[in-house]
C-alpha cells in the first residue's frame, strides 16, 4: 500500500472535515476507538504485532483485551464521563490504560512523572474521580477520590483527555482537549507524514507530552508498529541509539537537544530512519545538521505547535541530505489542512513590519479550555475566536513562518515548557523565602537552563537544599533549576544583593559562583594550578547543583553515578554559564566521566587563550 493511499474500513461519518469510524461497540483489536475519529481508520488482524516492549510482543488482539479489562473496571466504578487520572508511563500499560479509558467513555487525565505535591494538584484542578497507581498490570491500582473536595462532576462527551502545562501560580494548570479537534489535528499530521504497516514508530517522547500521544496511537491511525524501549535504554542516548538501529526504526521524534545526544551517542549513521520529528523546542541549525547526519536517508521535519492547538499545527520539512547545510533560523513552515493562523502585528506597527508578529490559531483547531476557568481563547471584532500562542513569527516571502521569540516569560526548557513565574511561585511557598527571579538562558546549540535567584527574609536560615526538596515535590523535574543562589535579604546584607525583579527572557550568566564574566577572561593570567582547581570548583558544584547531592564519582561514567539525558543538558548548560565558553553537550560522551570532562575543558580553555 501506499504511503499515501487511505486505508479503507467500516462505515463513516464526518465532524467538519474529519472521517472517523462510527463506533459499534468494543470488539477485539478495536476497543471503542471508532469514538476518537481518526482511531480505527487502519485495517486491523488481531493477530498483527501492534507493539514491542523489551522482549514482549503485544498485538492488537492482545491490547484490545487489556484495554476491554480497563474499561470493565471503569464501568464497574461507574466513571463513565468522568476524569481519572492516568500515571504517564513508558510501557504497555499506559497504552492500554488510555485505550480502556477511551473505550469506555471515560477522560483520562494523564499525569507525568512528578513529586507528590504537583500530582495532587492535577487532580484537584481537574476534578478527578479516581486514579491509577504505577502499575504493569493496566487494569490494577485504581483509587477513587474524594470528589467533594475538588468539586468533580461528569463531563461534555465532547472531551478526550486533559494534559498539564505550566502555569503563574506554583501549581500545573490543565488543558482540557476536545475529541474534535485531537483527532482533526492527529489526521492532518498523518496526511502529511503518511505512514503504514511498514513502519517502525520509536516511543522516546517523554509520556504525557502531546508528542507522544501521536506515537501510540500511530498503529490504530497507520497500522505501523510501535517499539517501546525499557527505562534504562529510554534515559541514556548510547543504548538508546543501539536500540534505535537493533530495531530498524523507520520513525522517530525528539526534542532537538535529544536528537543531538542521540546524533553524538551513536558511532554511526541510522539509514532506516526515513522520518525524524523534532517537537517540543526550536530547532536549531546545529541540531538539524546533527540530525542530518544521524539520519542521512531521512526527512527531518521541524514540528511547531501547542499543547493548546492541541498537537502539531505547522510544519517544515527538510529533505535528505539537505539538513547538513541548514542555518538560523530554522523555519517552522507553514499550517497543517486542519489549523486557520494568521500574524496579529503590534499595534501601531505598519508597512513591511506586518509580516512580523504574535502568531494566533483559529479556535477549531485548539483545545476546550483550561481547568479552573481561565480563558483560552479570545474573540475579535467578526466574532471569530483565537488562541494567542504568545510567540512572536515573521513570514517568509516565500511563505514559510520562522520563530523570532517569546512575547511573555514563558521558555521552553530542552523540550519542557515552564512559566518562569511557576518556578518563582514554587519558591515562594518555602518559608523563610523573601522573593526570588528565575532567569532563562539557552545557547547557540539550543541547549537551555532555568536559574534560581533567592532572597532570604530577614532572620531566616533556608539554603538551596531545602528550597530545592520544594521544588522537587512540586515542578516537572525537567525544569528544575540547575543552580539556585541564596541571598541574604537586604536588610542583613549590602543593598545590592536583591535580585532584579524586571529581568526576563534570555539571561546573562553571572549569577553564582564559577567563573562567569570577567572571571572567565581572566582565566589565562593565573598559575596552572589555580585555574585547575577553579575548573574543578566549577564541575563539581555544577554537578552538585543539578543532580541536588554530594559524593559524586569523578570516574565514573556521568549515567553511572546518577544523570540522565536532562539532567546531563542542565549540567552542560550550567558549566557553560559558569566559564562564559559554549559547551557541544555532544562532548558528555566523547569525555564520559567528570574528570576526563575536566582535562578536556582545560586544554580548550588554555587553547583558546593562549
Amino acid at each position: 500500500m501506499s504511503r499515501r493511499d487511505q486505508p479503507t474500513g467500516p462505515a463513516r461519518d464526518t465532524i467538519g472535515t474529519v472521517t472517523y469510524t462510527t463506533p459499534t461497540g468494543t470488539a477485539v483489536g478495536d476497543p471503542g476507538l471508532g469514538l476518537f475519529g481518526v482511531l480505527g481508520r487502519a485495517p486491523r488482524d488481531p493477530g498483527r504485532v501492534a507493539l514491542v516492549h523489551e522482549d514482549r510482543r503485544l498485538t492488537f488482539g492482545d491490547l484490545a483485551a487489556l484495554g476491554a479489562d480497563v474499561g470493565e473496571v471503569v464501568r464497574r466504578h461507574r466513571l463513565e464521563r468522568r476524569v481519572v487520572g492516568v500515571p504517564a508511563e513508558r510501557g504497555p500499560a499506559f497504552v492500554a490504560r488510555l485505550l480502556g479509558l477511551w473505550g469506555a467513555g471515560a477522560v483520562p487525565a494523564i499525569l507525568g512523572d512528578w513529586g507528590r505535591e504537583r500530582v495532587r494538584g492535577a487532580l484537584a484542578a481537574t476534578g478527578a474521580a479516581a486514579v491509577f497507581a504505577p502499575s504493569s498490570a493496566p487494569a490494577a491500582g485504581l483509587e477513587p477520590l474524594d470528589v467533594s473536595a475538588n468539586g468533580g462532576g461528569h463531563v461534555g462527551d465532547d472531551v478526550s483527555h486533559v494534559l498539564f502545562t505550566s502555569g503563574t501560580t506554583g501549581r500545573p494548570k490543565g488543558i482540557v482537549v476536545g475529541r474534535a479537534a485531537f483527532a482533526a489535528a492527529c489526521a492532518a499530521f498523518f496526511e502529511e507524514l503518511p505512514m503504514d504497516e511498514a513502519d517502525r514508530v520509536a516511543f522516546l517522547s517523554r509520556p504525557g507530552h502531546d508528542p507522544s500521544l501521536r506515537e501510540l496511537i500511530a498503529p490504530w491511525v497507520t497500522g505501523a508498529t510501535l517499539f517501546v524501549p525499557g527505562p534504562r535504554t529510554a534515559a541514556d542516548p548510547r543504548p538508546a541509539a543501539d536500540w534505535l538501529a537493533a530495531h530498524s526504526i523507520t520513525v522517530l521524534q525528539g526534542s532537538p537537544v535529544l536528537l543531538q545526544l542521540m546524533a553524538g551517542a551513536s558511532p554511526r549513521p541510522l539509514p532506516s530512519l526515513r522520518v525524524v520529528c523534532s517537537v517540543g523546542a526550536r530547532l536549531t541549525a546545529a541540531a538539524l545538521r546533527a540530525t542530518a547526519r544521524f539520519a542521512p536517508r531521512a526527512t527531518v521535519v521541524n514540528c511547531y505547535g501547542a499543547s493548546e492547538t492541541p498537537q502539531v499545527v505547522c510544519m517544515y520539512r527538510v529533505p535528505p541530505g539537505q539538513g547538513v547545510a541548514g542555518e538560523d533560523p530554522v523555519p517552522i513552515g507553514r499550517s497543517l489542512g486542519h489549523a486557520t493562523i494568521r500574524i496579529v502585528p503590534e499595534p501601531g506597527v505598519s508597512g513591511a513590519a506586518n509580516l512580523e508578529g504574535r502568531l494566533q490559531v483559529e479556535s477549531s483547531a485548539c483545545a476546550l479550555g483550561y481547568t479552573g476557568g481561565a480563558a483560552l481563547l479570545t474573540t475579535d471584532q467578526d466574532g471569530r475566536r483565537w488562541y494567542d500562542t504568545g510567540d512572536v513569527v515573521r513570514l517568509l516571502p516565500d511563505g514559510d513562518l520562522c520563530f523570532l521569540r517569546r512575547a511573555d516569560r514563558q521558555v521552553q526548557v530542552n523540550g519542557t515548557r515552564v512559566e518562569l513565574d511557576e518556578i518563582e511561585g514554587a519558591a515562594a511557598l518555602v518559608p523563610g523565602v523573601a522573593g526570588s527571579v528565575a532567569t532563562f538562558v539557552e545557547d547557540g546549540a539550543g541547549v537551555g537552563t532555568v536559574r534560581l535567584t533567592v532572597v532570604r527574609a530577614p532572620g531566616a536560615a533556608v539554603d538551596g537544599e531545602e528550597i530545592r526538596a520544594v521544588l522537587r515535590d512540586r515542578l516537572d523535574p525537567a525544569v528544575l533549576p540547575s543552580s539556585i543562589e541564596v541571598r541574604d535579604s537586604p536588610q542583613d546584607s549590602a543593598p545590592d544583593s536583591a535580585p532584579d525583579s524586571g529581568r526576563n527572557g534570555a539571561r546573562d550568566g553571572g549569577l553564582g559562583g564559577g567563573l562567569g564574566g570577567d572571571q572567565a577572561d581572566a582565566w589565562g593570567d593565573e598559575p596552572a594550578e589555580d585555574q585547575a582547581g577553579k575548573l574543578w570548583a566549577v564541575l563539581d558544584e555544577s554537578a552538585r547543583s543539578v543532580l541536588g547531592r554530594t559524593g559524586i564519582d569523578p570516574d565514573g561514567g556521568f549515567f553511572e553515578t546518577g544523570f540522565t539525558s536532562m539532567s546531563l543538558m542542565r549540567f552542560v548548560s550550567e558549566v557553560s554559564i559558569r566559564l562564559g565558553r559554549e559547551i557541544s553537550p555532544v562532548l558528555v560522551f566523547r569525555y564520559p566521566t567528570l574528570r576526563a570532562f575536566a582535562d578536556h575543558l582545560r586544554e580548550t580553555l588554555d587553547d583558546d587563550l593562549a
